[in-house]
């Protein structure tokens, strides 16, 4: 009886089970479709999953062994927005009762999520979030990663379970296929590079065809994929290839090779033909970053400043500058210089030019030449300009007076043929005498009164800076007006006598006997009697005198 009654029991318990286990399998399946081998159905589908891995961003790290199943495990990295979308492709999932048929006999394609919760946060649904998807996704599913399972340091980390489980048309579903992944945050793991730069340049006057870009790597190369650009405009760095390439052949733009912790870099760029005619400020722009693009990581963009030299550096002396020249651009984008000093080049030799002494001056004249009434007359006129502080001006009927000796010409000033002035400054009158006087003749003549200016060199030789001329009329001398001029004029201050033929002292027309010399004047007839009664008088007169002079010598002799 006890017998029956524990095989009764037994019997019992088996029918529990069993519907109890078809109860949990109807509960488990979302979708339950029977085919044609929905009672003969002998194997259960097989769920298969891949990751479609991305460098950088999701890459498969190791397996982990659970109930003696490896699966695999993968480090997720989030984006700088703080996800990552990770694809996967369960098409690999198959029923095998479908062997010989065109489908993989697959319904439903069931994807959980488990444990997707931030380092340390115990706070998440036990039963994770489940999505399902139908035959027609082709098993192709994809989720986005937004919580960082692992700690601040790296150290400690928790897993995100990822599980598919498939259904075939008997409504059978598959063990379940499953996946690991670890989520870090954006750089994670990837120390910035730290630079030390050459700074030498910053702030300085270049003269140089070329400037060096110096510096070192400190930290942060984790794989030894760090690089460092350098160009002198931002925007060269987003360049295509073509465009760099073209940009370093003319050493414009330069990269390094992969740097490791501790590397050196030494790069070069072209500033010859950058120099113009004016002093001008410019950028270096340096390019740091991580990785190849288009995965570059930590990029960062430096930059100092120089200053080109006005014509690399050529620099003209101050009086060169102040003597009005400067540096201009050729046709050729060549500095050359332009002034009245002179440049070598190949000697870098400057040369002054010779001294330009200038000086002008303004006579007050008339139109017409002026007829010298008076003997004494002025030469007048003002400094117009002077590159000197003192101008001489210097006047004279002959222009050989000008290079006269000091004594000559200080006689030709006593006679007043020659005069000059003191040293006066730009703006000043001056006012010079000469005289005619000993000019005038017995014809009119024209003569040239010649004006000079001068300035004294630094070896204070005299430089002739500007002459002028111009004519004067000097008439004959004629004292007593009568228009017979002095030299032929016997009588020059007597208007009314020109001529004394017979020399007896009285002019032609006052003489009575012009052409006898001892009667100039109308003889009465007692004056004509008395001569002619006594006729020798003037004999008889003589000898008498003779008689006298010879008695009074004896009377001394006695």
């Amino acid at each position: 009886m006890q017998k029956f009654a524990l095989l009764i029991t037994v019997l019992l318990f088996s029918t529990a089970c069993s519907e109890f286990s078809q109860h949990s399998s109807l509960n488990e399946s979302h979708q339950i479709r029977f085919s044609h081998d929905a009672q003969d159905d002998e194997f259960r589908p097989v769920a298969n999953a891949t990751v479609a891995e991305e460098e950088g961003a999701i890459e498969q790290t190791g397996t982990k062994t659970v109930s003696n199943t490896e699966w695999n495990v993968y480090k997720v990295t989030l984006g700088e927005d703080g996800q990552r979308t990770v694809s996967f492709d369960g098409s690999g999932s198959h029923d095998p009762d479908h062997a010989n048929e065109t489908d993989a006999g697959i319904t439903t394609y069931e994807w959980k999520v488990l444990f997707d919760a931030p380092y340390g946060d115990d706070s998440f649904d036990l039963d994770g979030h489940t999505f399902t998807q139908s035959a027609a996704s082709g098993g192709l599913w994809s989720y986005s990663f937004a919580n960082v399972t692992v700690d601040s340091t790296g150290d400690l980390e928790n897993e995100i379970r990822i599980e598919l489980v498939v259904y075939d048309t008997a409504g059978n579903f598959s063990e379940k296929f499953r996946m690991y992944f670890v989520v870090e945050p954006f750089g994670f793991g990837d120390q910035e590079p730290e630079f030390q730069f050459d700074m030498t340049l910053n702030g300085t006057t270049v003269t140089s065809d070329t400037i060096l870009v110096n510096g070192s790597l400190v930290s942060g190369s984790e794989n030894g994929d760090v690089y460092v650009e350098v160009a002198f405009f931002e925007e060269n760095f987003s360049a295509s290839a073509v465009a760099k390439y073209n940009l370093a052949v003319e050493s414009l733009w330069a990269k390094s090779d992969a740097l490791s912790d501790g590397e050196a870099f030494s790069l070069t760029l072209s500033v010859a033909e950058m120099y113009t005619n004016a002093s001008s400020n410019q950028y270096v722009y340096i390019k740091t970053y991580e990785g190849n693009f288009p995965d570059e990581a930590w990029t960062t963009i430096h930059w100092f400043e120089f200053t080109l030299a006005a014509c690399q550096g050529l620099v003209a002396p101050e009086a060169a500058i102040e003597a009005g020249g400067e540096f201009i651009l050729d046709e050729n984008g060549i500095c050359q210089w332009d002034g009245a000093w002179t440049y070598d080049p190949v000697m870098d030799a400057w040369e002054e030019p010779e001294p330009q002494y200038e000086a002008t001056f303004s006579l007050d004249i008339p139109v017409e030449a002026k007829v010298m009434e008076d003997d004494f007359f002025y030469i007048n006129g003002t400094i117009l300009s002077s590159t000197q502080e003192e101008t001489y001006i210097e006047v004279a009927f002959n222009n050989s007076s000008f290079e006269a000796s000091a004594v000559e010409k200080y006689d030709l000033r006593l006679i007043h043929l020659w005069n000059r002035s003191d040293g006066l400054p730009v703006q000043s009158p001056f006012s010079l005498g000469l005289s005619v006087e000993s000019l005038r003749g017995n014809i009119t003549m024209s003569y040239t009164v010649y004006v000079q200016a001068y300035v004294y060199d630094a070896q204070d030789q005299k430089i002739v800076t500007d002459e002028d001329s111009f004519e004067i009329v000097v008439p004959y001398l004629d004292t007593d007006g009568d228009g017979i001029a002095d030299d032929f004029d016997d009588f020059p201050t007597d208007a009314t006598e020109t001529i004394d033929s017979d020399g007896d002292g009285v002019g032609d027309n006052s003489d009575v006997y012009p052409n006898d010399p001892s009667l100039w004047e109308e003889v009465s007839d007692e004056d004509s009697e008395s001569n002619t009664s006594l006729p020798g008088f003037e004999s008889w007169l003589l000898i008498f005198a003779l008689i006298l002079a010879t008695r009074f010598q004896r009377k001394l002799t006695l």
